[in-house]
């Protein structure tokens, strides 16, 4: 019989696992990592609250600004989470930024969001995924900001690293 003590810490490594699978592929653009987050056939909910995504159509939403966009951070913390068996809830508190181009060269749009993750998750054979999520807003501000060239060039120098 496993230590219920050491099945609980690989439980929440599963959990946080799936979670950060999210945020690595939004960032990256390494949507195959969504495998890693997502059930298939998973429920996601956006902070406009207009259309339940599934892990493809989300890919679909969230590229639509890859025109403009340069990068984009999505920082993950303090995660709660309830483990049920086979089955969880989690929330965990979240801070975005994405970093756009705009018509003006010399300005870029920064937008940084907070909000918290609230997922069902459950255990499968490939392990912790989540069923379930919405993203409920904290904050949101739109900034436009200018950049330093040399800056500019070390993000777009990151941003064509394959970090993964």
């Amino acid at each position: 019989m496993t230590d219920p003590r050491l099945q609980h810490l690989v439980d929440r490594a599963g959990i946080d696992g799936a979670i950060n699978a999210y945020s690595h592929a939004l960032d990256q653009r390494a949507w195959e990592l969504l495998e890693d987050a997502f059930l298939p056939d998973a429920e996601i909910v956006l902070i406009d609250r207009a259309v339940t995504h599934t892990p493809q159509s989300l890919v679909t939403a969230l590229s639509r600004n890859d025109r403009t966009r340069l990068s984009g951070q999505h920082l993950v913390g303090k995660t709660r989470a309830r483990i049920a068996g086979d089955e969880a809830h989690a929330v965990t508190e979240a801070l975005w930024t994405t970093l756009q181009t705009t018509e003006d060269p010399t300005a870029f749009l920064l937008i940084r969001g907070t909000g918290v993750y609230v997922d069902d998750l459950r255990r499968v054979e490939a392990g912790w995924r989540i069923a379930r999520r919405e993203l409920a807003l904290k904050s949101i501000t739109r900034d436009l900001v200018p950049l330093e060239d040399d800056d500019l060039e070390n993000i777009r120098r990151t941003l064509a690293q394959e970090w993964l």
